[in-house]
């Protein structure tokens, strides 16, 4: 068999793998020899990778990473919050400081407990309403309120402008020098009593909302502000809660321009937009910035 092995071996082609030599003889044969190493078998696995819970879900931006505290259990949640504002915040307690005036170096005083608010709550208080000032709820509230406002005035700005031609930059100069004014009627009161009467009746209105201790009525309060009886139907709420919420927050967008462009320009919306038809390509926020 050693001869046999031998005279074959000038007429083999020689490999190495997992410790063993194997030689393929010339007459079709095959002898393997071990070299005392184990021969090791390498197994394959496959890692299986779970769906994440936010599949499908839309963000404000693609593939965005969105924070943990932004679940989309509130309606309209696209999970924005790159400053980290509606994170859940911790309050922590610390020792009292080393207030030794004969020591040289005086210590700060240590964390000895943390806690978080367990739940949001609203008191009866108008002007401190919620416990926690830094929740998730009440920055919806103030996003819904401030959009409500913003919605109002970009109409405003759109409507007067379009038909006294008088912009809403403009506006409370016209009101000094002219006197107190309403669509080009003449108002039996100064600017001063104007002030005085809305400072009252919008107080009056915003204590009684902060009165209001449920969360949801605070909002949507229903009665007078649904005259149409749009949420009425259950079915439909969510969903004009969230068209709300859409023309809220482009209303605040909407508002921020004509800010942006009445110190850029000094002109209106309307009139920024007629000067920008006029010539589209030679008038526009880049032209406008680089001037």
């Amino acid at each position: 068999m050693a001869s046999t092995v031998a005279a074959a071996s000038s007429l083999a082609s020689v490999s190495s793998i997992s410790g063993a030599a194997s030689f393929n003889a010339s007459n079709g044969s095959r002898v393997v020899a071990a070299t005392g190493t184990k021969k090791t078998t390498v197994k394959r696995t496959t890692t299986v990778r779970k769906p994440s819970p936010d599949a499908g879900r839309l963000v404000w931006f693609p593939n965005a990473k969105i924070p943990d505290h932004l679940d989309g259990s509130i309606i309209g949640d696209r999970g924005f919050d790159p400053l980290g504002f509606g994170k859940p915040a911790e309050y922590l307690q610390f020792e009292l400081d080393e207030l030794d005036q004969n020591a040289a170096i005086n210590k700060a005083g240590e964390v000895i407990s943390a806690f978080k608010p367990a739940k949001t709550e609203v008191s009866a208080t108008p002007f401190v309403p919620y416990n926690e000032v830094f929740s998730i709820i009440r920055f919806r509230e103030n996003e819904v309120i401030h959009g409500r406002w913003a919605m109002l005035a970009v109409l405003g700005a759109l409507v007067v402008e379009g038909v006294t031609g008088v912009t809403w930059q403009d506006a409370g100069k016209v009101e000094l020098e002219q006197g107190s004014s309403y669509w080009g009627l003449n108002l039996p009161f100064s600017i001063t009593t104007l002030v005085i009467l809305e400072v009252l009746i919008i107080g009056y209105v915003e204590f009684a909302r902060n009165a209001e201790l449920n969360t949801e009525k605070r909002l949507y309060p229903g009665g007078y502000f649904d005259p149409l009886g749009l949420a009425s139907d259950a079915n439909k709420l969510d969903t004009l809660k969230l068209a709300e919420l859409k023309h809220c927050r482009l209303a605040m967008i909407s508002a921020l321009g004509f800010g942006v462009q009445a110190a850029a320009t000094g002109k209106g919306p309307l009139d920024n937009w007629t000067t920008h038809l006029a010539d589209p390509f030679n008038t526009t926020i880049i032209q406008t910035f680089s001037n």
